[in-house]
């Protein structure tokens, strides 16, 4: 989707329709899965220096759990997105799509857990991740080699 700066006018130019799930260009073995089109609403201002985007942005992803590894569905929504552009001297048109992409790409949760986003679901591997957590535990008080409290030092600290 290609934009010419010229065609946008003084109280901005406002876009709103569906972006195809292969703008992504994910591989299909990624944690992130595009499951559907890109719903967008967007203003778009021109400026001197640059371009302003303004509006929301959403869509249907599988996420890969940190935990068990499988995917589950989250809806990705972004209500008040704002993205600005520096233009380049010259410069006649850009392509919004870049900007959403990347937006909606660093916006997901980085390392989701599918029961943080599914009401009542409880992730099959969760007893796993509590046993390492009670693991590590014991483990802040233990004196290093030399009979030193290595971590005691920080516990001091406050």
């Amino acid at each position: 989707m290609e934009i010419f700066i010229e065609d946008i006018p003084t109280e901005g130019l406002h876009l709103k329709g569906e972006l195809p799930d292969t703008i992504f260009g994910l591989d299909p073995k990624d944690s992130i899965r595009p499951a559907g089109p890109v719903h967008y609403s967007i203003d778009i201002y021109s400026f001197e220096d640059g371009v302003s985007l303004t509006g929301s942005l959403g869509g249907p992803f599988q996420l890969q759990c940190g935990t068990c590894l499988e995917y589950f569905d989250f809806e990705a929504n972004f209500p008040n997105w704002t993205s600005n552009l520096d233009t380049e001297e010259g410069q006649i048109s850009f392509d919004p799509t870049i900007e959403i992409r990347e937006d909606i790409l660093m916006g997901l949760p980085s390392s989701p857990r599918c029961d943080d986003f599914a009401e009542g679901h409880v992730c099959p591997k969760a007893h796993l991740l509590e046993e390492t957590r009670d693991e590590s535990s014991d483990d802040e008080g233990e004196d290093d080699d030399d009979g030193r409290n290595v971590w005691g030092a920080l516990d001091q600290i406050s």
